[in-house]
């Protein structure tokens, strides 16, 4: 007669690891999309990239996550005079406490939010 063994719960949680580092490593998103044929397309066709990644969202579930939200971002324009211009983007006392990063994402995030809601700037009287 053959005493079966009780093994413990550390001992089945070793066991489970060390089975899972024996089993072949996944292929990850990226390395099953590389691998693939290229998509062929008519060249006069319409091709809607984000269209194609929502259809893809299954079998590439992280990519097409990472490209909605690539393709996804609006595409602002700012007026060319604006631009060059420094005028009412002066750093005053209380911005100058404010590292050059936060400074430029918020005057980014100023044009992008009147861009979106079609906002002028305030008209600005010369002395």
């Amino acid at each position: 007669m053959t005493a079966l063994a009780v093994l413990t719960g550390k001992e089945k949680f070793h066991m489970h690891v060390s089975e899972i580092d024996r089993a072949p490593p996944e292929k990850s998103d990226l390395d099953v999309y590389l691998e693939e044929s290229r998509y062929a397309c008519d060249a006069r066709a319409n091709l809607d990239v984000l269209g194609w990644w929502k259809g893809e969202r299954l079998r590439f579930s992280i990519l097409s996550r990472m490209a909605a939200d690539i393709l996804s971002v609006y595409v602002t324009t700012v007026a060319s005079k604006s631009t060059f211009s420094a005028g009412g983007r002066v750093i005053d006392d209380r911005r100058a406490s404010m590292s050059v990063e936060t400074v430029q994402m918020l005057l980014c995030g100023n044009d992008w939010i009147r861009s979106l809601h079609a906002l002028k700037n305030k008209s600005r009287v010369s002395n």
